[in-house]
């Protein structure tokens, strides 16, 4: 119950700034090119919450909180839709359809571009707080990744990836990210006082697994050298019963030397309902103990799992952390590419799903939105923030696609009406709602479709 409550604290939260501030551009726009604005709604359907603003530029419009809270509207005055009223004479050159046609699409660009605005303060907040992560320090890839092909050995600790310098492990998996699509990557690394530069390739290209954004990322090989220290025993499994303890170092697997934890898991994997002997660093004495790795089925395959979980990273010790803290204008400078990485980022996602390079699994809907949002929210004010930003992108390109019922495709009428010299007729403005009426109604089943399977899956 209360892990609902914060998802739903969270999605309300989210909902109303994201909403908020992207209505709220368009509705500056639209009073700066002299637009009337009757209604400011967050939300849609029965209006719970109305007042009429005062003063300035709030003066004179109607602003609503309503009661569906998946998205929001500006209303502006319009001669061709006035909802039965007359407009009087002297209120129609403040109407939005006799606008020039530069001011109207000024005002229609304005609601996603504060999304991207928004973004880059969300950004700069977060990244000027001072931040404690994981070393960059590798593990020992596995065979045939693009990092063990490269050279990476294992120890190495991280200095930049494609020519950015990274301090910590966020920044490490941040960049990943950002080249998720790419098909090589450059890494630079300090091997043993040594720098080293590397060219991480894939082997097929940029052609992995649709189905999982995760294996685009892991695909690379890279891995944080975590210690092979258990933090966790999961009470009956394997682990437990054989002896094993929360705090115990594995050393070797039947007698193999094991040094990081990524090592401790492969070999626990391929022997799922065997035998398996663990040398363990006890109290300063080594221990052996014979553990029955049960088997799991994952996908069409039985994997060994003795139920145990790696030690916190907070408790490895300062040694495997980096604290930093950004300058102001440090914070502003890495807030905008970090802005600019999230969009083109977003937009290659996008169009992976179209090319079906992504699978069309990875839409998520507003359950997932919620279930984000009270996971972050819950962790603190720099990942709530963080959280906030991503998604605030999300919206900005989203709202850019050139469907019709989004802002890109009343940006997209505008074109067509300047290189006809008019706008278009009805019947096609018409047949063009239809058309967006249907994607944003298949787009919202889908989304709401793998919020569901993932749920219950």
């Amino acid at each position: 119950m209360a892990v609902f409550g914060s998802s739903l604290l969270g999605f309300l939260l989210a909902v109303a700034i994201l909403v908020t501030i992207h209505e709220l551009g368009h509705y500056l726009a639209a009073r700066w090119c002299g637009v009337k604005v009757l209604r400011f709604s967050v939300g849609f359907g029965p209006v719970l919450v109305k007042w009429i603003g005062k003063r300035s530029i709030f003066a004179g419009t109607e602003f609503a909180v309503s009661a569906i809270p998946l998205g929001g509207y500006v209303r502006m005055l319009d001669t061709r839709d006035s909802e039965g009223e007359t407009v009087r004479d002297a209120d129609v050159g403040a109407a939005f359809n006799k606008q020039r046609l530069w001011k109207r699409s000024v005002i229609v660009a304005a609601g996603p571009l504060a999304n991207f605005v928004l973004a880059a303060f969300l950004y700069a907040f977060a990244l000027a707080m001072p931040d404690r992560d994981l070393t960059a320090l590798v593990a020992t890839p596995e065979m045939n990744t693009p990092a063990a092909v490269a050279g990476i050995r294992g120890g190495e600790r991280i200095l930049r990836i494609n020519d950015r310098t990274v301090a910590h492990w966020g920044d490490v998996r941040w960049e990943m990210l950002a080249s998720l699509f790419d098909a090589e990557m450059r890494v630079d690394v300090e091997d043993r006082g040594t720098e080293r530069n590397l060219i991480l390739a894939r082997a097929d290209g940029a052609a992995v697994n649709p189905d999982s954004v995760g294996s685009r990322l892991s695909g690379w090989g890279l891995v944080f050298d975590q210690p092979a220290i258990i933090g966790g025993v999961k009470a009956g499994g394997p682990a437990q019963l054989a002896g094993l303890k929360q705090g115990d170092k594995v050393v070797a697997v039947d007698g193999v030397p094991v040094r990081q934890w990524t090592q401790l898991t492969k070999a626990v994997q391929v022997v799922p309902g065997g035998q398996i002997k663990l040398s363990v660093s006890r109290q300063g004495s080594i221990q052996e103990f014979v553990v029955n790795p049960r088997a799991e089925l994952i996908g069409s395959k039985h994997v060994g799992r003795i139920d145990v979980a790696a030690e916190s990273p907070l408790n490895l010790g300062d040694g495997l952390l980096t604290e930093r803290q950004r300058s102001v204008s440090e914070a502003v400078v890495a807030s905008l590419q970090r802005t600019y990485d999230a969009t083109i980022l977003t937009v290659r996602l996008m169009w992976g799903m179209l090319s079906g390079d992504i699978s069309l699994r990875q839409i998520s809907g507003p359950l997932t939105m919620a279930e984000g949002a009270g996971a972050t929210l819950s962790q603190g004010a720099v990942a709530f923030t963080l959280f906030l930003a991503i998604v605030s992108i999300s919206i900005g390109v989203l709202n850019l696609l050139p469907v019709p019922m989004l802002d890109g495709g009343q940006l997209l009428y505008h074109l067509f009406e300047a290189l006809k010299g008019a706008p278009l007729s009805e019947r096609a403005e018409a047949l063009g709602q239809r058309v967006g009426i249907g994607f944003v109604t298949a787009l919202t089943a889908l989304a709401l479709y793998n919020d569901f399977m993932r749920i219950l899956s």
